[in-house]
């Protein structure tokens, strides 16, 4: 019988084949899936393709990949510690101080290097590019630059970022989970160094946020506070 290949060129294209696949049972947990050979050439691509999709979906835990055992669907979740970061409103909210949000920019952009690799996009990927600034008590706070994948969510009107941060919009629309963070310290330059009213090279604490569904990355947020911030994260 003539193998019907689909055909399916990109990684991500591959990697939701698989993980449509585990959640409709087709693939039960613990059970092993074809090797990345078997699945190359059912789809219609590299090998190679299919390995990358395969590595994304071991890093978000879904699969359990092992040398000369193979690829497996993992039985539960893996367990990580997590650290959860409230958005914004909240935060400065749970300080008793008045919040104000305002967007400073938006456009439709190729990504940083930073926003490929957390987003797992193409080079020649457009992707969207919310840049905002928070008040504290009329006192800045902190500016942020999200970046947003058109090809993993549908996203609103810009104009929806007028009244309504990304992260705020993405926790009331989606159930977006958490799935990696980063703190840093880091210099204020361009617009960010304005929002804040901060000279250029100043030293700054930064933050940045991924937010995935199911499995795929839809959002990367880099936060920067002025100096003297105090993070604080509570059990």
């Amino acid at each position: 019988m003539e193998n019907s290949n689909k055909r399916l060129n990109t990684w991500q294209a591959i990697r939701a084949d698989v993980l449509a696949r585990i959640r409709s049972g087709e693939w039960p947990p613990g059970e092993l899936i074809p090797t990345e050979q078997e699945l190359a050439v059912e789809m219609g691509c590299a090998r190679a393709t299919v390995n990358r999709a395969l590595r994304e979906l071991a890093t978000s835990g879904i699969i359990q990949r092992r040398r000369k055992v193979g690829t497996r669907v993992a039985s539960t979740p893996s367990c990580r510690t997590t650290l959860s970061l409230p958005v914004m409103r909240d935060e400065i909210e749970a300080l008793g101080q008045r919040y104000h949000y305002s967007l400073t920019e938006i456009e439709m952009r190729t990504g940083t290097e930073g926003a490929l690799n957390a987003l797992q996009a193409d080079p020649d990927d457009i992707l969207m590019l919310v840049k905002t600034r928070y008040l504290s008590d009329g006192n800045a706070y902190c500016c942020e630059a999200v970046w947003l994948n058109p090809k993993a969510i549908d996203l609103p009107d810009p104009k929806m970022f007028e009244a309504e941060p990304p992260q705020e919009w993405l926790s009331r629309n989606m159930p977006v989970q958490q799935t990696r963070f980063s703190i840093l310290a880091d210099e204020a330059t361009g617009t960010c160094a304005r929002s804040l009213d901060l000279e250029c090279g100043t030293p700054v604490l930064a933050i940045e946020r991924v937010n995935s569904l199911d499995a795929v990355p839809v959002s990367y947020a880099r936060q920067i506070y002025p100096p003297q911030h105090r993070l604080v994260f509570d059990d």
